[in-house]
């Protein structure tokens, strides 16, 4: 009974270290791309300010989770105890700046809907105006909301059940929805591929498609593997040297005499001297 207690609990640690890792790594690479995605928002000046201030403060939201999350799997191997590093008791400020991203990032979707309620409402009078009021007074309201619930939440504290009850509800209706998914885009898939193959211009031009993409493929293989390619033209050339085409002869290279072909320049112009006694004699 220890034993099977061991192997548990060696390989519950074995997929909780594999998804510390994993997710180690998704956050070193969602990183940059969150700072790149922040510096490009805040540059552009193509959507109205409103839009691009709810924007700014997500990619802050999620940059903010993002480093923390990084931190907390960086401890896990660290102390080398994934579930101690999730308390985050180590660090209580980490904790707090932790939920902050995660709440803020929470509060970002109710102040879109609203901001696109009143641009579908307004929508001249939204677009003429390009002031901040509206952002002066969402951003207070959200980032103390969340600064709140981020120092009243306790990391060790288990999850109510009403908490359970919704995720269990959320992962069952996420799983039937990512079924219908999946049974749509297949449907969708069969009714393209079968509309492409039996339309003749459709299927024509998925030739020709078809056709210059492997003409590509066949050039990048040649460029790849070049000896390949030398090795068949020597073969070629090896072979043309060995049995060359028969070559058509005219009559004006034939001896009319001994009906033999006249391969060299010398034979060819004693051929046509000949030719021209001949002719003088039968003149005369």
């Amino acid at each position: 009974m220890l034993t099977i207690n061991t192997t548990l609990t060696d390989s519950e640690d074995f997929f909780l270290f594999l998804g510390g890792a994993v997710e180690l790594l998704i956050n070193f690479v969602g990183i940059p791309l969150s700072i790149a995605n922040l510096i490009l928002m805040a540059r552009t000046s193509v959507i109205h300010p409103n839009m691009k201030a709810i924007l700014m403060y997500q990619s802050i939201s999620i940059l903010t989770r993002g480093i923390c999350r990084f931190i907390i799997c960086l401890f896990k191997f660290i102390f080398w105890d994934p579930i101690s590093a999730e308390n985050m008791s180590f660090l209580p400020e980490l904790a707090t700046l932790y939920f902050f991203g995660v709440y803020s990032r929470h509060f970002v979707p109710h102040v879109l809907i609203i901001e696109r309620i009143l641009a579908t409402l307004f929508a001249r009078a939204y677009e003429r105006c390009r002031g901040c009021l509206f952002t002066l007074l969402w951003s207070p309201i959200a980032f103390a909301i969340s600064i709140y619930i981020a120092f009243t939440t306790e990391p060790q504290k288990a999850r109510p059940l009403a908490n359970l009850v919704t995720i269990f509800v959320e992962l069952v209706a996420g799983t039937i929805e990512f079924a219908i998914f999946i049974k749509l885009s297949v449907i969708g898939l069969m009714i393209e591929l079968f509309i492409i193959t039996c339309h003749p211009f459709l299927k024509r031009d998925l030739c020709q498609i078809l056709h210059h993409f492997g003409t590509i493929v066949a050039n990048f293989c040649r460029r790849i593997f070049p000896n390949n390619h030398r090795i068949s033209d020597q073969n070629t050339t090896g072979t043309a040297f060995a049995a060359p085409a028969p070559t058509v002869v005219g009559i004006a290279q034939i001896d009319l005499i001994s009906g033999k072909a006249l391969t060299s320049k010398s034979k060819t112009e004693e051929h046509f001297a000949t030719l021209k006694k001949a002719w003088q004699n039968q003149q005369k």
